[in-house]
């Protein structure tokens, strides 16, 4: 990684995750890149990420010391086919996102191949140009657009479903 910065993907440990909760609040307070609107409790975060979907896999940054950079999660869900899933990634602000967010990537399509995926869906609001950059460069293609979806602030944003096809090894 540019600047010195050796950065490490492992899955995920329980003690991460108000940590990772705190990272991702820190994104949503900055706003317009992440579906979620308002930030949430280390509770809601497990309810979200542990409990309301499968979960395929969790994969976090972190450096030599310790300090978490990132994280991408592989789930099912209920409106894709059972052989695709649902990815989220998120990266610590003033981090470099794109570098950090190609090495958890790199390291969940190994596990989408094991799992015997054949695609991934990522879902972006318009608003996040960096999202879409960041789906863009890891090769994603946008397949669909729902225009105009209300936020619960009443604001309108189109929601992006772009999808990444998995390429099996045999």
């Amino acid at each position: 990684m540019s600047g010195g910065v050796a950065v490490t993907i492992r899955p995920v440990d329980p003690g991460d995750v108000p940590a990772l909760c705190d990272l991702l609040n820190e994104v949503i307070r900055v706003g317009g890149a992440t579906l979620f609107e308002r930030p949430i409790s280390v509770e809601a975060f497990i309810d979200h990420f542990f409990k309301s979907q499968i979960q395929i896999s969790f994969l976090v940054a972190e450096t030599e010391t310790g300090e978490l950079l990132g994280f991408q999660v592989l789930l099912t869900h209920e409106q894709l086919p059972d052989d695709w899933a649902d990815i989220a990634t998120f990266a610590r602000i003033g981090s470099q996102a794109l570098e950090i967010g190609r090495a958890l990537f790199a390291e969940t399509v190994t596990i989408a191949r094991r799992f015997g995926l054949v695609a991934i869906n990522a879902t972006i609001r318009a608003d996040n140009e960096g999202g879409q950059a960041y789906y863009d460069a890891m090769g994603f293609v946008t397949y669909k657009v729902d225009e105009k979806v209300p936020l619960k602030s009443g604001y309108r944003v189109d929601r992006i479903y772009k999808g990444y096809r998995v390429i099996s090894d045999t």
